[in-house]
């Protein structure tokens, strides 16, 4: 559990950072929602394709306007990929792992990512807070406190951020903040 909130403090992870997704400027603006029904399938399909059926991922994250990474095991080692606007295709990135914990348990099955999870989970969570939530940034990890495949949906509603959990299904759908 440690490695994995290292992950999340110590990985440079631009392209999901809400403040830098206002700044984009409006060119970037114009390639796309990368949360988008089709353009979140496009992105895991080519992610299930780079890494193969087999694969074990520590965590996905996608955002709206800056695109999005993954990082996943390889053998002893984690490595990354990250997609972002203007530039075609996965690229990789280095992903340093911190803290004494175990990358095999930090890891999950890449059959856990589904294609369809950005639009059932905007379905779910506009459920629970009505037409005018955006999300802006959806991730797959592991729980730390629980072992479990969970989504973690940031947005805004009405000028409020709120973010929300899931199951790895897309259901359950809880406010946590």
């Amino acid at each position: 559990a440690l490695m994995v909130a290292a992950l999340f403090v110590f990985v440079v992870r631009p392209a999901i950072n809400d403040t830098t997704d206002r700044a984009f400027d409006s060119a970037d603006r114009a390639l796309g929602d990368y949360l988008s029904p089709a353009s979140f399938a496009a992105v895991v399909t080519r992610v299930k394709r780079e890494l193969g059926p087999g694969a074990e991922l520590l965590d996905l994250t996608v955002s709206r306007q800056g695109g999005g990474n993954v990082k996943y095991r390889t053998g002893d080692r984690a490595a990354g990929l990250q997609w972002r606007p203007g530039h075609a295709g996965l690229d990789p990135v280095k992903v340093t792992l911190v803290g004494s914990g175990k990358l095999a348990d930090n890891v999950f099955p890449i059959a856990k990512l589904d294609p369809t999870a950005s639009a059932k989970l905007a379905a779910a969570v506009r459920s629970e807070t009505g037409p005018g939530f955006e999300a802006q940034t959806m991730t797959l990890s592991l729980n730390p406190a629980t072992g479990k495949v969970q989504w973690t949906v940031t947005g805004e509603s009405d000028g409020r951020a709120l973010v929300f959990t899931a199951k790895s299904d897309a259901t359950g759908v809880k406010q946590v903040g």
